[in-house]
């Protein structure tokens, strides 16, 4: 049975196969689909020297035309699609990702959003409506960084690690019932080795700061320097956090000035475990943040998870990892909140970070200087609103990036400029997003580049003046740029293509992406680029409609495109390239999330397990519970398991109460079980109850009275409360643990000398520690197997650079010569008309600043904007 349980969470990921109906039809220039791509054909010739572009090269010219479910559907596409079939015959096939596909040039589904009406909301005068009036509070406590069950382990292990080495205390201060602003707290604190005032604005936060979803603190008007040196600190919190006109900043105690950050090479800077632990915010589940005109500098160290600087994380619910405890508890609060306007954020790791977020706002904000990437959104958030920020001069990497999954969101009148990277990025399955009147100009490679993403609507963009292109669509389905105009870049205006993804490279490992790319470009301004302004390659789609295409100094259009020149001429612009391509989805992982169909079959193991079988359920109720979405399923299996005696089910029970608690009995009972765990020997259980004041409306009391009810319960051998339904009858071997257990538990509290239950468990768990060798081993095999992947990516890469430079053909030199003068060029093309892209760009910063001050306190004026343009 354990074996048949382990199978339900392995999750075998397998490529798209099974039987439809397909057009097959002849392709090529008649069609049109550029010819020169198949390896029958007698004018292919593949480009031998292209030794780091591996292009996508089809077995023949013959091509499917759709995946019917019916032989009905097919023959109706047959013979109403306004398409050139040669000689073509519906068939029936096995489906999979070796087969070609005809694909066609489909427009966005996204529609286009009244930004104005969703801005309205969020002026600065609305958010401060949103502040608390009252201040009141006293729990204030202070919690071992090393006992916290309730926050992420891999977050904590830096500080822990770096605190031991140096001989630190690892206390944290822990916020909780109640509303504190920093002078409230500074004065009952009252000790400046924690919270240390300077002036009436400003104090030093020498301490970890933790706020409990039963607080809140408000910063207004202050300064808080956050110890980085000697002793960095950190400030997570599930509660709620309110900050305006205040100013957060990373903080050297010995020399009483900012902390600089210390020099890493570039193959460093995204490595873990190397860099020394700095200070960072992270909003946990159920958090709220709202921060309005503050400062953020020299926030945040790369980590394996979210240390960047001002992050939101959260775990999503469904992970097969979680069970029912104190963790996965707080995280079934939901995704949090933040609304972020007006902010400076310089300096940082990465300027702004959230994982799994979903209707987060950034408006009004200026993000400069950091390290990875200003604005980085990923891994499945949805909703989220980029709208008139500045992100300017990232160092490694991006303006503003969506990553893994970010949908249904909008990047919207930003100015985003000198960025290392792209501009704008959207990648790794980013679908269904909205990119609007936005001014990315003067980044060190594209302006906007979306890759391995479907279905994007660009709209009225101004792309401008970028050292690689302007717009680049990457194995991506169904983008529309409209209106947009993309001038002076210092290769081609837009390029298309479809591209094998080798594996090799340091910073892209994509889940899955098609080998087909479609586009649609409609009346875009494409001018002055300095080498083609619409370039497409490896049998990628495209339509073209009303476009203003002039380039100066090479041919408008490039690659595949160019044998067609005289037809797109011929036609005014408007003119369809069908594409050559596979439409299915590689899958290229495990996203940790179970399947419908994988809940199904817990279920039946469920149903086929009994009594007798002794596996621990409390993964499976948890399964039930978020995926099957039958809390009377997972309620059934924890009981099961609390009938075969295990502490962890007993506990994980307890948690489940919780949920459903509606008064101080219900989470007594709940609370109850949780204690249950502990006299069964569950230390963990014993240091979380310690904990429980933080999160649910119980006390010391309340705890005695837990330990009590559920004493009495063993002591007439009942597991369950006589409200609950348990089929497992206990055998006299079970009664017989039972009682041992009540006996032993009963006696070691008296001769404990400890005034009641919740003393001993503070007794039981004084050395208990969430870092044990098991976890740190773990933690450590995380670290290692991250950066050896990036080791190993780079070596790779570095081996076969080399092996294939070995073994290229004898004229490949020449060809690489050739390139080189021609990139050379284009960098002087670029550097002449240098003045024309910033006298392009002038008016354009102008309108964007009085739609961006709007939103801001602290206006940036002209000359900071050309500022940050000198400094890149």
């Amino acid at each position: 049975m354990i074996k048949k349980l382990l199978l339900v969470f392995i999750v075998s990921i397998s490529l798209y196969a099974g039987k439809c109906f397909s057009i097959l039809t002849q392709t090529g220039l008649f069609t049109p689909v550029y010819p020169f791509n198949f390896k029958q054909n007698l004018n292919y010739v593949e480009s031998q020297c292209d030794l780091f572009d591996e292009r996508i090269v089809w077995e023949n010219n013959l091509s499917y035309v759709g995946c019917y479910k019916n032989f009905e559907d097919a023959n109706y596409t047959l013979h109403h699609l306004k398409f050139n079939f040669l000689t073509p015959k519906i068939v029936e096939h096995n489906a999979t990702l070796k087969d070609q596909y005809v694909i066609f040039p489909n427009s966005s589904t996204v529609k286009p959003k009244n930004l104005n009406y969703i801005l309205n909301k969020y002026k600065p005068e609305n958010i401060v409506n949103k502040f608390p009036k009252k201040i009141y509070g006293n729990g204030i406590d202070y919690l071992k960084l090393s006992k916290i069950n309730f926050l992420p382990r891999v977050n904590l292990y830096e500080f822990y690690k770096f605190y031991r080495k140096n001989n630190f205390s690892t206390k944290v201060l822990v916020l909780y019932n109640g509303v504190y602003s920093i002078d409230y707290l500074y004065k009952k604190i009252n000790n400046p080795s924690i919270l240390k005032k300077i002036d009436e604005k400003t104090y030093v936060l020498k301490r970890p700061l933790y706020i409990s979803p039963t607080a809140s603190l408000v910063v207004d008007n202050n300064i808080l320097l956050l110890e980085t040196d000697p002793k960095p600190i950190f400030i997570m919190y599930h509660g709620n956090l309110y900050a305006k006109n205040s100013k957060f900043i990373a903080w050297d105690i010995k020399y009483n000035k900012f902390s600089k950050r210390r020099n890493l090479k570039t193959n460093q800077i995204l490595l873990a475990g190397v860099q020394k632990p700095r200070p960072y915010f992270i909003g946990l589940a159920g958090s709220k943040t709202y921060f309005l005109n503050n400062l953020f500098k020299g926030l945040g160290f790369y980590s394996i998870s979210a240390t960047n600087g001002v992050s939101q994380i959260y775990f999503p619910r469904d992970f097969v990892t979680n069970e029912f405890n104190l963790y996965t508890y707080l995280n079934s609060k939901g995704r949090p909140l933040g609304v972020y306007i007006g902010n400076t954020f310089t300096q940082n790791m990465i300027g702004y970070y959230s994982t799994d977020s979903n209707r987060n706002i950034l408006i009004g904000n200026l993000m400069y200087e950091n390290v990875i990437d200003n604005i980085s959104i990923a891994n499945n958030s949805k909703n989220i609103l980029i709208a008139r920020n500045i992100t300017a001069n990232a160092k490694l990497s991006h303006g503003i990036v969506f990553s893994t999954g970010v949908k249904n969101s909008t990047i919207a009148q930003n100015i985003t400029i000198g960025n290392n990277n792209s501009g704008i990025m959207i990648y790794n399955l980013s679908n269904h997003n909205f990119v609007f009147d936005n001014l990315s100009a003067l980044n060190g490679k594209m302006g906007l580049s979306l890759q391995e993403s479907d279905d994007s609507l660009v709209l009225n963009n101004k792309i401008i003046g970028n050292q690689v292109d302007g717009v680049l669509i990457r194995n991506a389905l169904k983008v529309t740029l409209k209106d947009n105009i993309i001038s002076y870049n210092e290769k081609n205006g837009i390029e298309v293509l479809t591209k094998n993804i080798k594996l090799f490279t340091v910073f892209a490992s994509p889940f899955g992406y098609h080998r087909a790319t479609s586009a649609q470009l409609f009346e875009n301004e494409i001018t002055n680029n300095m080498l083609y302004a619409i370039t497409v390659k490896n049998n990628a789609a495209l339509k073209l409609k009303g476009n203003k295409v002039i380039n100066k100094y090479y041919s408008p259009y490039g690659a595949e495109l160019n044998i067609f020149t005289a037809d797109i001429q011929k036609q005014n612009g408007r003119f369809t390239l069908y594409g050559i391509g596979n439409p299915f989805l590689i899958l290229k992982g495990f996203s940790g999330r179970m399947s419908m169909k994988t809940a199904k079959q817990a279920k039946k193991i469920f149903i086929d397990a009994s009594c007798s079988n002794d596996f621990v359920s409390s993964m499976l109720a948890k399964l039930y519970y978020n995926k099957y979405k039958n809390p009377l399923l997972s309620k059934r299996v924890l009981i099961r398991g609390i009938s075969l005696i295990h502490p962890d089910d007993m506990d994980a029970f307890g948690y489940y109460k919780f949920i459903y608690a509606k008064s101080k009995n219900d989470y007594i009972e709940g609370l109850s079980y949780i204690a249950q765990s502990v006299i069964f020997g569950n230390i963990n259980a014993a240091n979380e109850i310690l904990q429980l004041k933080y999160f649910i409306p119980v006390n010391r009391k309340d705890i005695n009275n837990a330990f009590k009810l559920a004493l009495d319960r063993l002591k007439h051998y009942k597991l369950i409360s006589t409200n609950e339904n348990s089929k497992c009858s206990l055998t006299n071997k079970q009664k017989s643990i039972i009682e041992t257990a009540w006996k032993t538990f009963t006696f070691n509290v008296e001769n404990s000398n400890v005034k009641d239950y919740f003393h001993y468990c503070k007794l039981i768990s004084k050395n208990y520690t969430i870092f044990t060798p098991d976890v740190i081993a773990k933690i450590k095999y995380a670290i290692k197997r991250k950066n050896e992947l990036k080791f190993y990516n780079y070596r790779k890469h570095r081996h076969l650079a080399k092996k294939l430079l070995e073994n290229a053909p004898a004229g490949c030199y020449k060809a690489y010569a050739r390139i080189e003068r021609l990139n050379n060029t284009l960098k002087q093309y670029y550097q002449t008309e240098k003045p024309r892209i910033l006298k392009t760009i002038d008016p354009y910063i102008e309108d964007y600043l009085k739609m961006i001050n709007e939103y801001r306190l602290n206006k940036i004026s002209k000359r900071k904007i050309y500022e940050l343009m000198q400094e890149n």
